[in-house]
C-alpha cells in the first residue's frame, strides 16, 4: 500500500461492518453483528424505522398481536440503545471496493470496512402523471401516516389496490370526511380479509377499472382527472388529497457501479444473503423476492449479519 493510500486509509472511520438502512432488516443486522463482538456501523439517511413509519398498525406481529407502528419502532430502538449500537446519520452516495475492503462514502464522511450490508429498503413509486410532483406537499402525499392530519373531514382519494393502499384507507376514514380508492385494475391485489374490510365500511367508496391521468391545481390540489377504463370516459373528480401507494422501488443508485442489481433496481442474493461481490450482502425489502413484510425482513436482516460474521472470521483465518 502506497503512502497516500495509508494516509486515506486512517483518515477514514474504520469499522468491522457498515450497514446501510435501519430499517427493521438492518436493525436486527446491526444487533446480531454485535452479538457476535463485531464492530458496527449502521448509517440512514432518516431516523430508524424505514418504511414502518408510512405505517400506522402492525396486526401480525409475533408476540405483540395488534400493535401501533410507532410503539414497534420504539422497541426496536430500545434494542438497539440496550446493546449499546447508535444509528449514524449519512445520505449514501456510493460503495466502491478496494481488494478486501469497501469505501462508503457519505455527503460527509467516508467510511472503511471489511463488510457491507445493504438494507436501504424501498422508497414509494410514483405515478409520473402531470402535476403529481408540483402538487407534493400541497394535496399529494405518499404517506397517510405522515400527512393524513392535514385532511381532517376533507374528501381524499387512495391510489393503489394492493394491501398496504386499503390499509390506509380505513386509517384515513378515521380522519377524512369520505376515502375513495381508485385503482387501475378491475380487481384488488389486496387479502381478501381487507377487501371484505373496505366492502362494509361506510366511509369508504371504490373505483376499480379507472385510471389516473392527471392531477389538477396551483397552489393545492383541487381534483383529479380520470379515466373510466371500462366506458372510455374522462372526468374530473374533486377531492382535496391523494394518496398514492402503487408499489416501491428499491433505494440502490448508490451501487450502481458494482452491477450487483437486476432491471429493477433489486439486488438478487442466495439464501445466505451474499451478492456476487465477496464481503458485500444484502437483505430485507432491498433485494429480489417474492414476499416484503416486516417478519421477512427481520429474517434476512439476522441472516446477512450471521453470514457477515462467517466471511470475517473466515478471512481472518486465512491471514
Amino acid at each position: 500500500m502506497g503512502i497516500l493510500n495509508q494516509i486515506i486509509w486512517l483518515m477514514m472511520k474504520q469499522t468491522d461492518i457498515i450497514i446501510i438502512g435501519a430499517g427493521p432488516s438492518g436493525m436486527m443486522s446491526a444487533i446480531y453483528a454485535k452479538r457476535a463482538n463485531k464492530e458496527v456501523i449502521l448509517l440512514d439517511k432518516a431516523s430508524p424505522g424505514g418504511s414502518l413509519h408510512s405505517t400506522f398498525q402492525v396486526d401480525n406481529y409475533l408476540g405483540f398481536g395488534k400493535v401501533s407502528a410507532e410503539e414497534l419502532i420504539q422497541k426496536m430502538v430500545d434494542h438497539l440503545r440496550d446493546l449499546e449500537i447508535e444509528d449514524t446519520k449519512g445520505f449514501v452516495n456510493q460503495i466502491t471496493k478496494e481488494k478486501d475492503y469497501f469505501i462508503v462514502a457519505t455527503e460527509k464522511e467516508t467510511y472503511f470496512a471489511k463488510a457491507v450490508i445493504v438494507a436501504s429498503g424501498t422508497s414509494p413509486k410514483p405515478l409520473k402523471v402531470p402535476n403529481e410532483f408540483e402538487l407534493l406537499s400541497k394535496g399529494i402525499s405518499y404517506c397517510a401516516v405522515c400527512d393524513g392530519l392535514f385532511f381532517e373531514n376533507e374528501d381524499v382519494v387512495v391510489i393503489g389496490g394492493g394491501d398496504s393502499a386499503l390499509e390506509e384507507s380505513i386509517y384515513l376514514s378515521h380522519i377524512c370526511k369520505s376515502v375513495t380508492i381508485i385503482h387501475e385494475l378491475k380487481e384488488f391485489t389486496a387479502s381478501k380479509g381487507l377487501i371484505k374490510r373496505i366492502q362494509e365500511h361506510d366511509k369508504i367508496s371504490v373505483k376499480l377499472s379507472t385510471k389516473v391521468i392527471e392531477f389538477i391545481g396551483n397552489e393545492e390540489l383541487d381534483a383529479i382527472t380520470l379515466l373510466d377504463c371500462f366506458n372510455n370516459i374522462t372526468y374530473d373528480f374533486k377531492a382535496k388529497g391523494a394518496f398514492i401507494y402503487i408499489g416501491n422501488q428499491a433505494d440502490t443508485t448508490y451501487i450502481n457501479n458494482l452491477l450487483i442489481t437486476d432491471e429493477s433496481g433489486f439486488i438478487p442474493v442466495n439464501q445466505f444473503m451474499e451478492t456476487k461481490v465477496k464481503g458485500l450482502f444484502a437483505c430485507g425489502d432491498v433485494t429480489k423476492k417474492d414476499f416484503r413484510y416486516i417478519v421477512t425482513a427481520i429474517s434476512d436482516g439476522a441472516i446477512a449479519a450471521l453470514s457477515a460474521v462467517k466471511y470475517l472470521d473466515d478471512s481472518r483465518n486465512l491471514e
